[in-house]
């Protein structure tokens, strides 16, 4: 569990998300400069006189629902990498990006969903009704009626035990037997000892009614900022997954019938000739599985005629999606021809020739400019080694050249960010012109990295003595009653981020008496590291890429408990002041907007004074499309998922 938790945060990099902005054939190498509001006037009209309306940026208040009258019919490519498909489609087990873009557009009526402006809230289509009660023991339940007119693929309608079942199945002690991450519904009362087996019942899961369900947050949830976020569950088709077994309530939570066992489970969702996943499975999204083919890696989607739309209205309009293993070097080539229907830059290089291809005719493409929605990070680990002391991390940050090194990797689209969001960020954007003046800018300066170690107490030589620069080549520090040597030993991959990083930073280490060590090797051995899994502590950095989603439980990221260290703290880092603000920001009222931002202000400035990790810098990404596709708008947070949900096909 713990590599699956860590793999789906780093995985974050993998995932097309976008938005769009700009000015009409105007590229900005600033992504915070990218985002004028409006066109020229002038260039607007003149691009509506081209033919199929080739090379225009889309802008952001272009996006909405396709319009009602839009046509219905032909079919999109996704280029996937070559070996990223994985067989299991359905199950949950998967955090590949590949095979997530495809489940969410299989996958719908989630009690809560995110607007076009990145807030979360009910969704009207699904919730008819609801109440919030307040218990006497601190807990809070929410009571759903959901609307009747729901149904999955097969025409069965969609019921309160659908949604019931989800939370059954997925935090059952039978789906811990098949090795997944059964942690579905770990905020609501009564997980633990249903997740154990010493329960029959989920207590704070009930079944009221064919269309009627509560859930109940613990009071140890609570108050919870994101509460939503801990109720907001979808629907699984009881009947296709379970047949013969069924959901019951008598009073003191929801249980599943005895026909519901381990061997259950295992032939309907992992069996190969029998399990859901592996079939055309009953699906309640946009799109139902039509076909996968593991020899080609095809995937192929087409409408699900049961499904009646998002909350403002969005239905599909493109009859068939279909997926096209391509080589990442070739991704653009693929595109150019036309074999594939989106591509995404993220480089400066990459943009620039894309862009110029556009420009001169050569690719028939439109676009929309896209912050990034992660970080490139230097991670520490804080708990053992120089990097347990904050002088180490500042003098790291010190010696690192991060505008520099974010041109060098970026081609100049990047931005050199100080604080543990992105510009997609709402919340960061909102108190970003307030935030940022009040941030510590690690710009490159020697003499402030050895002032950082000489205030830290590295101060001494190996043999104990004064610390001499020009004489001696590394500093030491008295740790426990004994000599500490400052040297940094640092796990990284062959990408091109670790190689500069790698080429730039020893150098700068020796000048200041710090050994600079690294040592490549793969993901998976990297991530064992990481997760200390079968390993020896031995590496105090790694470089990460961080997706950074809108809602992030920093309560989590930054706890010291040790039962959970490993799962949500990757930094390993034990600070009561960053455990206390993180906890003081969870306690805040979901309504209470300003107070959750200033305390999240608060944050952002303790984060950079400690530095667990070293924010490197945020990306933008051109993300481009093929011309036909109407009403395409990429933008924050968005996949190639949403924009094909978003679009309909005018040749």
């Amino acid at each position: 569990m713990k590599k699956r938790m860590l793999a789906l945060l780093l995985a974050g990099i993998m995932v097309l998300s976008a938005t769009a902005c700009g000015n009409s054939g105007v590229s900005s190498k600033d992504p915070s400069t990218a985002n004028p509001s409006t066109p020229d006037q002038g260039q607007q009209e003149e691009t509506t006189k081209t033919d199929a309306q080739v090379g225009i940026e889309v802008f952001p208040e272009d996006q909405g629902p396709p319009p009602a009258d839009a046509p219905v019919g032909g079919q999109v490519v996704i280029g996937i990498s070559p070996g990223s498909l994985s067989p299991d489609m359905m199950s949950g087990w998967s955090n590949g990006a590949t095979n997530s873009g495809f489940l969410d557009l299989m996958s719908g009526y989630s009690l809560a969903t995110y607007d076009r402006n990145n807030v979360y809230m009910l969704d009207p289509v699904v919730v008819k009704d609801h109440e919030i009660i307040k218990n006497e023991d601190g807990s809070k339940t929410y009571r759903f009626v959901i609307n009747e007119n729901l149904k999955w693929s097969d025409g069965t309608p969609i019921t309160a035990k659908d949604y019931v079942f989800n939370l059954l199945l997925c935090s059952s002690p039978e789906y811990v037997a098949c090795e997944a991450d059964a942690m579905t519904g770990w905020a609501l009362v009564g997980f633990e000892e249903h997740n154990t087996g010493a329960a029959k019942e989920f207590a704070g899961v009930r079944l009221l009614g064919d269309y009627e369900f509560s859930l109940t947050i613990k009071a140890s949830e609570l108050p919870n900022y994101f509460e939503l976020a801990n109720v907001g569950y979808g629907p699984m088709p009881l009947h296709a997954i379970a047949p013969g077994a069924d959901v019951k309530d008598d009073g003191n939570g929801a249980y599943m019938t005895e026909e519901f066992t381990e061997d259950l489970i295992r032939k309907t969702l992992l069996d190969p000739e029998t399990g859901f996943r592996y079939k055309n499975p009953v699906v309640s999204g946009p799109y139902k599985l039509k076909s996968i083919d593991l020899t080609t890696e095809t995937v192929t989607l087409e409408i699900n005629e049961e499904y009646i739309g998002t909350y403002d209205g969005t239905k599909p309009h493109i009859q068939t999606v279909i997926s096209k293993p391509v080589a990442t070097e070739t991704m653009r080539d693929e595109f150019e021809k036309g074999n594939i229907d989106f591509y995404s830059a993220g480089s400066g290089e990459k943009i620039d020739a894309a862009l110029t291809k556009v420009e001169y005719g050569e690719m028939k493409a439109n676009y929309g400019i896209v912050p990034g929605t992660r970080i490139t990070e230097i991670r520490f680990q804080c708990d053992f080694g120089p990097t347990q002391f904050e002088e180490v991390r500042r003098a790291v940050a010190y010696i690192t050249d991060r505008d520099e090194l974010s041109k060098q990797l970026t081609g100049g689209y990047g931005k050199t960010i100080d604080c543990y969001a992105t510009e997609a960020s709402s919340n960061y954007l909102a108190i970003k012109d307030q935030l940022e003046p009040q941030l510590i800018h690690y710009s490159y300066d020697i003499e402030k990295a050895k002032q950082e170690l000489i205030n830290g107490g590295w101060t001494l030589n190996e043999n104990g003595q004064e610390f001499q620069e020009g004489v001696d080549k590394y500093r030491y520090k008295m740790v426990d009653g004994e000599l500490m040597k400052l040297k940094i030993e640092v796990a990284c991959g062959e990408d091109e981020y670790s190689k500069l990083y790698n080429t730039v930073i020893p150098p700068e280490a020796e000048k200041i008496g710090m050994e600079w060590k690294y040592t490549t090797m793969d993901f998976a051995l990297q991530l064992n590291h990481m997760n200390r899994d079968g390993v020896d502590l031995t590496y105090h950095v790694y470089f990460c890429s961080v997706g950074m989603p809108e809602i992030l439980f920093f309560w989590y990221i930054f706890d010291d408990n040790p039962e959970t260290v490993a799962l949500w703290n990757p930094y390993y880092i034990s600070d009561p002041e960053l455990k206390a603000i993180a906890k003081e920001m969870q306690k805040i009222e979901p309504e209470n907007t300003d107070a959750f931002r200033e305390k999240y202000g608060e944050f952002q400035k303790l984060f950079n004074k400690k530095l667990p990790g070293l924010p490197m810098e945020f990306g933008v990404s051109y993300s481009f499309f093929n011309p036909k596709l109407k009403n395409c708008v990429p933008r924050a947070y968005a996949g190639w998922s949403d924009l094909v949900l978003d679009s309909y096909i005018e040749e």
